[in-house]
């Protein structure tokens, strides 16, 4: 036999793929574990016991899915949706219209579509997309109520226009506010058009002479045309000549002259032209006829006058409704707003979307494209969009491909007649929705099981997106359904997996980083996650959706991860217990009642800083401590459903004189961890026996918990010869463990080499 030892001196690798458990020489064995459950492995090494999670409140029973409304840096919500409601959450606590009783807001979602709604902040509004359903906002009212209304859609956007010249419309009336019929040649309208827009355009102006300077016998009411635009007399001046500047205004009356005699002595010269109308007009279908052939429709935009006279094949439906469809994305970007259904991408007028409406005008009343100008773009896709995320240019994740749209000419803004979109790569995406991290977005590639995180690089001209889950697929075994950030304490990215646990990492630019995985105590399952900030306006909170089996049958509960524990905390007000209270008690008092979520359930209880084992809550929901660990002074207790950390190490690599010890039968001894402010952990085999590693010190007082440890554990522990040589790390109990380092001592059988 031969004594060896091995130094584990860090775990950032977190928890690796299997296939991987035999790369010896890459950095991710030697920092990686087989196993890191509810154990976070540090961009600095140690792997740190996870903070519990607190109960805040029971769900709606219908509720399905977590987002964010962040009005500021400082003051964020948590939306809980449910069936056709949501619930808010800030500070800690839900928002009730009393004790008790939540404040919702209905909507008009299905809580089985909550989880693709796509939402884009700004300020007191989050806008809301779904492809089933019109545009809307949430919007925020005052610190503790919200409005939910759909989005006004206004001069647009519209469907390519009709193409087909014996299609034609003519309407009975053109003025703003009119109630009007609008007559086709063909069943062009549906049902599902009620709400909608119905753009008109003239189709000549035949019927309308063209303004010319000097024009004579002009009177009141004759009507000219300019500029693309109609006018009509309203005070010809005394002399009934036009003058010498022409019509261009868009609204009111101007003069064409300043009505006084030119050197020749004719004149005066001057006529006051009343602005009527441009080529385009807009109506809002109110009802539609059963044969399709008509439909009775408000003005919304005054139509031209010739549109009730002469038959115009010039005509748009709108390119959003109950028939054509709504979009499923929105975002913001380069200072306009963003709609997306399937391959059509609309983008309002730059920085004219608010309150309520946005602004979808596309030209000119002169018929002419402007910078600044709404515009539409089909994209050359081979499937539509199931995400977006604006950066300095707008990318896009598609079912197999990740495209990039931006300026064709890079000095110039983004317009209608200056935008592409070029293919950047070929991963493909699921319908997830991405993360924005520092200079990255995350994505979760097709399949659902690896998580890409795409920056531009300079060198190749496109955005790359690199695979973080190269060295550790099996953390996503049952695909991912939902990403969220963790900025502070810890920078940590969690993925939700559809059999609710949550991957979590710890993510930097560190070479070497690793997975870990999130499982609820009490066999909870989590539903959604999300990330806003705290009361303090500086730390993020992990909110999470729970189902799970209660006494009262299966149920769903909003829970609240604890602050990270800091070294130096107190011991008494550690929090490492799931669906838990705190709270202070009275010195000794050892019933307590309000238990009704735990009711008949097994619990994890530390009183004043000491576990106390073997609780059970009673059917009623009261919690009855021994007396004999009750202190007589005031204490802190801390109770709800146990959860296991456990981190099981790879097989140690170690290079002898006749070679790497791998494959050899093999026996470790002793392992000495090296902790920080730790108790309760526990060391064996695998499958073998659990020991103890820390116990009471010889100076402590008998009558006190026992200390938390920072330095060297002992070490020795039973284990038989195998060829394994791995070792798992167990905290069960509630109180912290953070693991530095461990020093395996090792016996190893020379005979088997």
């Amino acid at each position: 036999m031969t004594g060896v030892r091995k130094l584990l001196s860090g775990f950032l690798a977190g928890e690796i793929d299997p296939m991987m458990h035999g790369r010896v020489e890459t950095d991710h064995y030697a920092y990686g574990l087989s196993t890191c459950e509810n154990f976070v492995p540090t961009n600095e090494g140690p792997i740190v016991k996870r903070p519990g999670f607190e109960y805040i409140c029971d769900a709606d029973p219908s509720a399905a899915w977590l987002s964010a409304f962040r009005f500021s840096v400082t003051q964020e919500y948590l939306i809980e949706w449910s069936e056709e409601s949501t619930r808010f959450f800030t500070n800690g606590g839900r928002i009730e219209t009393a004790p008790g009783v939540p404040y919702e807001v209905a909507t008009p979602y299905a809580a089985a579509d909550t989880q693709y709604l796509s939402t884009q902040q700004s300020y007191d509004r989050l806008y809301i997309d779904h492809g089933s359903y019109k545009p809307a906002a949430l919007t925020r009212t005052s610190a503790i109520t919200f409005t939910f209304a759909q989005q006004d859609f206004i001069n647009g956007p519209f469907k390519d226009g009709n193409s087909g010249k014996g299609v034609t419309v003519t309407t009975s009336g053109v003025d703003v506010d009119a109630s009007i019929t609008v007559t086709a040649s063909s069943a062009i309208f549906a049902a599902g058009h009620v709400g909608s827009l119905f753009q008109i355009e003239a189709k000549d102006y035949s019927t309308t002479k063209a303004w010319e300077a000097g024009m004579k016998s002009v009177n009141v009411g004759d009507k000219v045309r300019s500029d693309g635009k109609v006018y009509e007399c309203e005070d010809n001046g005394g002399d009934n000549r036009t003058g010498s500047n022409p019509p261009i205004h868009t609204e009111g009356s101007e003069w064409d002259g300043m009505g006084l005699k030119d050197p020749n002595d004719k004149g005066p010269f001057g006529i006051k032209w009343r602005y009527l109308h441009d080529r385009f007009g807009q109506v809002q279908i109110t009802a539609v006829a059963g044969d399709g052939l008509s439909c009775t429709a408000t003005v919304k935009r005054r139509l031209p006058d010739q549109v009730m006279t002469v038959a115009t094949w010039r005509w748009a439906h709108s390119l959003f409704s109950n028939a054509e469809g709504w979009p499923s994305i929105v975002t913001h970007w380069e200072g306009r707003q963003l709609h997306i259904k399937l391959f059509d991408l609309a983008a309002s007028v730059v920085g004219d979307f608010g309150g309520g409406r946005v602004n979808f005008q596309a030209f000119t009343s002169s018929a002419v494209l402007a910078a600044d100008l709404a515009f539409r773009r089909r994209m050359t896709l081979a499937n539509p969009p199931l995400w977006a995320a604006a950066d300095t240019k707008l990318i896009l994740g598609t079912a197999n491909v990740e495209a990039m749209i931006g300026p064709i000419n890079g000095a110039q803004a983004v317009s209608g007649d200056n935008v592409s979109l070029r293919p950047q790569s070929n991963y493909g995406s699921e319908p997830v929705w991405p993360l924005q991290v520092g200079t990255e977005t995350l994505f979760v590639q097709r399949g659902g099981r690896r998580i890409r995180a795409a920056a531009y690089d300079f060198g190749q001209d496109r955005i790359v997106p690199q695979d973080l889950t190269a060295a550790a697929r099996q953390v996503t075994a049952s695909g991912l359904i939902q990403l969220c950030q963790q900025r502070t304490p810890h920078a940590l990215v969690h993925a939700l997996r559809s059999d609710g646990q949550i991957a979590v990492h710890p993510y930097t630019r560190l070479e070497v980083k690793g997975f870990a995985r999130i499982v609820a105590g009490g066999d909870a399952r989590v539903l959604s996650a999300e990330v806003i900030v705290g009361a303090d306006g500086r730390s993020d909170e992990l909110w999470v959706l729970i189902e799970r089996e209660r006494a009262d049958g299966t149920a769903r509960e909003i829970w609240r991860q604890a602050e990270w524990r800091e070294l130096g905390d107190d011991q008494r007000e550690a929090f490492f217990v799931d669906c838990g209270t705190r709270f202070t008690a009275a010195g000794g008092d050892s019933v307590f009642t309000g238990f009704t979520h735990l009711a008949g359930q097994a619990v994890a209880v530390l009183a004043g800083g000491g576990v106390v084992p073997g609780i059970t809550i009673d059917d009623d929901g009261t919690l009855t401590l021994p007396l004999g660990v009750v202190p007589a002074e005031d204490y802190t207790v801390v109770v709800g459903l146990p959860y296991t950390a456990l981190a099981v190490t790879l097989r140690p690599n170690i290079s002898t004189q006749r070679g790497p010890t791998q494959g050899l039968k093999q026996r470790v001894r002793k392992v000495v961890l090296r902790v920080l402010e730790t108790l309760g952990i526990k060391v064996g085999e695998p499958a073998g026996d659990l020991e103890e590693v820390i116990e009471r010190p010889v100076n402590a007082a008998m009558d006190a918990p026992i200390p938390l440890m920072t330095g060297d554990t002992p070490g020795t522990i039973a284990s038989d010869m195998t060829r394994d040589g791995r070792i798992r790390f167990v905290s069960s109990d509630p109180l912290p463990a953070i693991i530095n380092a461990a020093m395996l001592s090792l016996e190893v059988d020379d005979e088997d080499a």
